[in-house]
Formats: C-alpha cells, sequence, structure tokens
C-alpha cells in the first residue's frame, strides 16, 4: 500500500509540473512495461565474497528481470513528461540463509524527441528517481532488515512507435545512478547503479497521439 502511495504522489508532481502546459492540448496516458537491469553492488557483493570464502555458495547480485507502471504526458510532439513505478528485485540464497537486496524506484523523466514524420519517434531523456530499500538478512534462527533510501538519477535514449490511435510500443535503454547508503549499517550501501533497458506498451486518452 506504501508503494502505491508513492507512485500517486510521483504522479501528483508530474502532473503540478505539467499544469503549465494543460491548457495546450498536451496528452495523457498510462504505461506497463518490462525491464531488465544491472546492478553494480560492490559492497553487497563484496560481503558475498567474505560469506563464500567461509564455505557459503552464494550468487553475487549483478542483474535481473523486473517491471512497473508509468503515466506519460506530451507537452507536444516533441516533449515528454513521464512519471514511472519500477519494483527492483534481487535475492541470493545458501543453506537456509536468503539475503534479499529489493528496492522500489520512483522515476521523474522528461524527454526530447526529435522530429518525425512516421510513427516512429527517437529521442534522449533524463531524470531523477527516489529509491527506498527493503532488504533483509533471513535466517533460521532470526531476520534482520536493511532500509534506507536516497535519491539517483538516470540518462536513457528512447523511442515509441504508434502502432494505431492512441496505442503504442515503447522502449528505452540508457544508464543509472543509485548509490543507497543502507540505515545503521556504518556508511555500506547498495548500489543499484548499471545499465536499465525497458520495452513497454503505452495507452493514451482519445485525444491521444
Amino acid at each position: 500500500m506504501r508503494d502505491v502511495r508513492m507512485f500517486l504522489v510521483m504522479c501528483a508532481v508530474a502532473a503540478t509540473a505539467a499544469f503549465p502546459y494543460a491548457v495546450s492540448a498536451a496528452t495523457f496516458g498510462g504505461e506497463v512495461f518490462g525491464a531488465y537491469n544491472t546492478y553494480s553492488m560492490e559492497d553487497v557483493n563484496d560481503d558475498i565474497d567474505a560469506l563464500n570464502a567461509a564455505g557459503g555458495d552464494f550468487d553475487k547480485f549483478g542483474s535481473g528481470m523486473t517491471g512497473g507502471l508509468g503515466l506519460r504526458m506530451w507537452a507536444s510532439p516533441q516533449f515528454m513528461l513521464a512519471a514511472h513505478w519500477e519494483p527492483l528485485f534481487l535475492e541470493t540464497d545458501d543453506s537456509g540463509v536468503t539475503l534479499n537486496a529489493d528496492a522500489n524506484s520512483y522515476q521523474l523523466t522528461g524527454g526530447y524527441f526529435f522530429p518525425s514524420t512516421s510513427n516512429a519517434k527517437y529521442g534522449i531523456g533524463a531524470g531523477l528517481g527516489y529509491y527506498t530499500l527493503a532488504g533483509s538478512i533471513e535466517s533460521p534462527i532470526g531476520s534482520t532488515d536493511a532500509d534506507g533510501s536516497g535519491v539517483g538519477f538516470h540518462v536513457l535514449g528512447m523511442g515509441e512507435w504508434t502502432v494505431s490511435p492512441g496505442f503504442g510500443i515503447t522502449a528505452g535503454a540508457g544508464y543509472r545512478f543509485a548509490d543507497i547508503e543502507i540505515d545503521d549499517s556504518g556508511g555500506e550501501k547498495m548500489d543499484y547503479s548499471g545499465f536499465m533497458g525497458r520495452v513497454g506498451l503505452a495507452f493514451y486518452l482519445p485525444s491521444g497521439q
């Protein structure tokens, strides 16, 4: 429920930013997408190396599949503002011990698309993300949470292909910078920095593109 509330807050921020354009025929819609990400996770992977050196057999954190939801607003055929919620899933286990590095990412992205006379648009974008950690270490004798939050940013190339009025295929690929400190850890961080790629479907209101 907290994740839904946070996503609604991000949507409200996006709507507020879009207000100056709301009277000038802006186009609004939603998006669902699948994503593939890579993660640096240097501190946590160092801990996993230490556990494996002591006899463990944990896989290190490196990459994973996920998905998300978003809202899109076209202020003009060239300028778009998007708000996304993307959960990040990372987990490894061995002999009843589970290391979990899940997080939620709430992103605002602005994009510029180059002029096009076809159904395909290509552009570049950048934005900020707010990351909330929801990790844990679980074992037969108990569990410990890994909480924290912080701000990251991202840059990416984007594309959208209109396949019918009000419906399009979306894609993006770029890099995320998100090195988030774990609360009460003495400075240890979960580093979600890495490649981010996604493919999705966009749906627009009847007045959409």
